[in-house]
């Protein structure tokens, strides 16, 4: 009888386990939960909000979640960039020509490397990427860091299979901390970009200050980033955009043209600080400049 008793215990055990293991491999849709965040599940939503989101582990309920961030606007704005025009234009036609990716069966995904000197705007260009993919109803991922990818690896294959053809733009900013040379986190980046762990309708968009830092692996195959954008500093339309997207009527109490003409080879992160100093904590524009050159 006893025999007979934990038999049947043993079945209901088994038999629970397969029920878990069918309940992870049909996950269909979103559960939403508390703080905006959502995790994988057989019914509620079909589809999670566009915007922009971080994967993160909820202690709660024992697995990864998307977690919906606030998206800052602090550089949205469209400078008179041929940079800034021509990644846009090229991530827009990506999306626009998904049924010729499939025609010449291409996997449909993009790597773009932004690359170029501390505060020259790389930042901003990656807002307007966002805006972009979120006009177009998709949503943003943000990989800050090496367990990053890890979370990243094992979530996106049920977040493939509630949406599978949902647009993503997978954001790395700061790549050379992420996945540098000889760090174990490279490999796993490189099996996302082109190895096993591929997905479709993808764009990644990484940016480095040091692209020296990268292994060529990384940043000199096109299967894995097909376009590199160098940007530049900004040059003087460029400066007096940004100082008249900033200041609005506000410009007309300025010199602009001094502004402008001083604040060469200035980044757009110099400028930004130069404009607080002096609109924001009232600081004489003479002193505000020469502590900008002294940074």
């Amino acid at each position: 009888m006893r025999g007979k008793l934990l038999k049947e215990i043993m079945e209901m055990e088994n038999s629970d386990e397969l029920k878990r293991e069918s309940i992870d491999q049909t996950v269909s849709c979103w559960r939403p939960l508390p703080n905006r965040e959502y995790c994988p599940a057989h019914a509620i939503i079909n589809e999670v909000p566009s915007g922009f989101y971080e994967i993160y582990y909820n202690r709660e309920i024992g697995q990864n979640t998307l977690k919906n961030l606030p998206f800052t606007t602090d550089e949205l704005y469209k400078l008179p960039s041929l940079e800034i025009q021509e990644i846009l234009s090229d991530i827009q036609k990506f999306w626009d020509n998904r049924k010729l990716y499939l025609k010449y069966r291409f996997v449909h995904k993009r790597g773009i490397l932004l690359y170029g000197e501390p505060g020259c705007g790389k930042s901003g260009i990656i807002q307007l990427c966002i805006e972009q993919i979120i006009d177009l109803n998709g949503i943003v991922i943000n990989i800050k860091d090496e367990d990053s990818i890890d979370s990243f690896i094992e979530f996106i294959p049920k977040f493939r299979s509630i949406e599978p053809k949902r647009p993503i733009v997978v954001i790395l900013e700061d790549l050379e901390a992420i996945a540098g040379e000889g760090k174990y986190a490279t490999s796993q980046l490189l099996n996302i970009l082109d190895g096993v762990k591929q997905i479709e309708n993808v764009v990644y968009i990484a940016t480095t200050n040091y692209p020296e830092k990268l292994e060529e692996r990384i940043s000199n195959r096109p299967s894995r980033f097909d376009r590199r954008y160098q940007v530049n500093m900004p040059n003087p339309e460029i400066r007096e955009a940004y100082i008249r997207a900033k200041l609005g009527d506000k410009v007309n109490d300025i010199d602009l043209r001094d502004w402008v003409n001083k604040t060469e080879d200035m980044s757009l992160s110099h400028i930004k600080e130069l404009i607080i100093s002096v609109f924001l904590l009232d600081k004489n524009f003479e002193d505000a400049f020469s502590l900008m050159q002294g940074m």
